[in-house]
């Protein structure tokens, strides 16, 4: 029903455009896209300097873990780690530029890139959640319990949130699709 709503406020802010028409040049058009692409390409250190930190934490819960479920806790860190350095690495590398491309296959292709970036930005908070749950300390089983819970509830809140922005960003790559296809 919201997408619904989405899709009639969209209409109506097209239909109530002023009809004056502004010509851009295809140069113009492609600067403002490297400009874009610029401007996203500046935020990839981010997920590397995150991969780091994760590395630098659960390298060191792996040296002074007691027991083989720390371990594993610590190793599922250091995973998650590898996995955003790869997520990272190939968002990064991939062209995302098409000389030949229409405006709506060039935003397509930015919408692809935000969804990818969302859906492993989820994939490694619920990696990392799933780690840090298994690193607590032997002690009372209620207290652990609760404790790793908590921390895998909070994972996956984070993991359904975001990946619901993600099925929305899919969602407009399809309506592009669709109007590309048209």
């Amino acid at each position: 029903m919201v997408d619904d709503a989405w899709i009639e406020d969209a209409r109506g802010i097209w239909q109530s455009q002023a009809s004056v028409v502004t010509h851009m040049s295809a140069d113009d058009m492609r600067a403002r896209a490297n400009r874009w692409n610029r401007d996203f390409s500046s935020t990839n250190w981010i997920a590397f300097v995150c991969a780091g930190l994760f590395v630098l934490f659960f390298g060191w819960m792996l040296v002074v873990a007691h027991t083989t479920l720390q371990r594993v806790g610590a190793l599922v860190g250091i995973a998650a780690a590898a996995y955003l350095v790869r997520l990272g690495m190939r968002i990064a590398d991939r062209r995302w530029n098409d000389e030949g491309a229409t405006c709506v296959r060039a935003y397509k292709a930015q919408l692809e890139r935000r969804r990818q970036a969302d859906v492993g930005s989820a994939r490694t908070i619920l990696m990392v959640m799933t780690g840090c749950a298994l690193l607590s300390g032997p002690g009372d089983w209620f207290a652990w319990t609760l404790q790793a819970a908590v921390q895998l509830g909070t994972g996956l809140v984070a993991y359904t949130y975001i990946t619901r922005q993600a099925r929305r960003f899919q969602k407009r790559i399809d309506e592009l699709t669709s109007l590309e296809g048209d």
